[in-house]
């Protein structure tokens, strides 16, 4: 019976001093393991104690880019800035950036031809839709408990006591018990909120009038931004769904002004 899975990939290096070069001065990961005489050393970031990488000496050719089949990851907090470490020092990157799970990655290779992967995790998802309705019932409707569940339908038991410094609470049908508080609120202009747990951190909504509005007066442009996913990154299986709940609510919210009228 396995036990426990060790929390450590070692790749192969057909120089293994040069790929502890690689390893500690162009990705500037910290030895944890060093033994120059085997050809095997292992590495870890410096925020973390786990999970760890390594390389060990391996005769012959790796296998082509395309063959490869290991996927490994190494987080960073932006993609952009390391790309451009990484061109600095000769790396070869393959491709752009794409879209993985909650977040985006940028295939590059080490020193030996392992293809390894950049990581960035999701930070902020922005949304903006104009409504024909007045910006003070989009308010309302954005403030009531009832009302929010009937555009943001798949969270449950809204509590909301929309004043600065008021709760709101409610729960998430992935992430379980959500619980925060009114950060901001100017009435028919924007509100915002900071949740203390199982939710992204803060949740802002903007009012504004749209000047091409095709009912004079009466079409507001509403913009949303949630970030701080970084606080439930441990659950990140449950980030895309999230995402995809928001842009159904966001249209939702849409449907039940229109009816409203």
């Amino acid at each position: 019976m396995i036990r426990a899975v060790d929390p450590l990939i070692s790749l192969p290096a057909t120089d293994p001093a040069r790929a502890h070069r690689f390893y500690t001065e162009v990705l500037g990961l910290q030895p944890v393991m060093e033994s120059h005489e085997q050809g095997f050393h292992i590495f870890r970031g410096p925020e973390a104690e786990v999970p760890m990488i390594g390389v060990h000496a391996h005769e012959g050719e790796l296998p082509a880019t395309e063959a490869q089949g290991v996927w490994c990851w190494l987080k960073v907090s932006r993609i952009e800035p390391m790309r451009e470490r990484l061109q600095a020092a000769g790396v070869t990157i393959l491709g752009e950036p794409t879209e993985m799970g909650p977040g985006r990655e940028l295939r590059f290779l080490d020193s030996e031809g392992n293809v390894l992967r950049l990581y960035e995790s999701l930070q902020e998802v922005r949304r903006s839709i104009d409504i024909n309705a007045p910006a003070n019932a989009i308010f309302r409707a954005l403030t009531d408990p009832d009302i929010i569940e009937r555009w943001f339908s798949t969270i449950d038991d809204v509590r909301l006591d929309a004043r600065v410094g008021g709760a709101i609470s409610f729960i998430d049908p992935v992430f379980g018990a959500v619980t925060g508080a009114v950060t901001a609120l100017e009435t028919g202009r924007r509100i915002a909120f900071e949740f203390a747990e199982n939710w992204p951190r803060s949740l802002e909504i903007t009012l504004s009038p749209v000047a091409n509005c095709t009912r004079e007066g009466n079409c507001t442009r509403v913009e949303i931004l949630q970030s701080g996913f970084d606080r439930i990154e441990d659950r990140d299986f449950g980030i895309p769904d999230l995402v995809s709940r928001l842009d159904e609510a966001v249209d939702t919210l849409q449907q039940v002004m229109l009816a409203s009228e």
